[in-house]
């Protein structure tokens, strides 16, 4: 049967198409006829599958930790922040999606960091609302939960339970100091860097850091 189909449809298309169309799609070599080459173009791909493949993602990038905010500031239970940030040349649905350790929190259908872009997970959405650009998304952890000041570490999951980015940040040990307590956040000096290494962490120049927007250390590291 098979058979037959291919010889009635090489019969056809080599005597070319007599009728008129508005549109010539299927013309795939542009000589304004629908004919043999045409369908020759189409049997090469007999049998392939159409499925739509999503992009592999290559990492997502934990990119700023405010862990002990200045009292100035507010209480931690305000302005307590982690930022991720999307290398990718593509966006990345976070659907299945889970902080491990120091904050648990799983990822909704609707989370997605974009292209190049920023997610802000902040521990009073509410108070960071107006310090994150409206671009940029910003959702909040469990208001059980905070980060601790003397350090602790910070995973990220992907849906197969893989660690995709984790930082063991400290307030000793080579780690800056000022992130604990004296104004500035925790950021990663360029995307780059090892997520995981001490050495790729400084202090933001900016009071309370940069949440969801590029941050102040960017660029001035010699890893561009």
């Amino acid at each position: 049967m098979r058979n037959l189909i291919l010889w009635t449809l090489v019969h056809v298309f080599s005597a070319g198409s007599s009728f008129g169309q508005t549109s010539c799609d299927a013309d795939l070599n542009g000589d304004f006829v629908v004919n043999l080459h045409d369908l020759l173009s189409i049997l090469t791909h007999f049998g392939d599958s159409c499925q739509i493949l999503e992009p592999s993602y290559t990492t997502i990038i934990v990119s700023e930790i405010h862990y002990n905010p200045h009292s100035s500031q507010g209480n931690d239970s305000n302005w307590e922040f982690l930022e991720l940030f999307n290398p990718n040349d593509f966006a990345v649905p976070l659907a299945g999606w889970q902080l491990d350790n120091a904050i648990e929190h799983s990822f909704e259908e609707s989370d997605l960091i974009g292209v190049h872009g920023f997610l802000v997970i902040a521990r009073n959405r509410d108070t960071l609302a107006d310090f994150v650009p409206s671009e940029t998304p910003i959702i909040q952890w469990g208001n059980n939960e905070g980060l601790n000041n003397s350090g602790e570490t910070v995973t990220l999951l992907d849906p197969q339970n893989d660690v995709v980015a984790t930082v063991s940040y400290e307030d000793n040990d080579g780690w800056v100091t000022a992130p604990d307590g004296q104004g500035p956040s925790l950021e990663l000096m360029d995307i780059n860097l090892p997520n995981a290494e001490v050495a790729s962490w400084a202090a933001s120049f900016s009071f309370g850091g940069t949440p969801g927007s590029s941050n102040s250390m960017w660029g001035l590291s010699e890893n561009e």
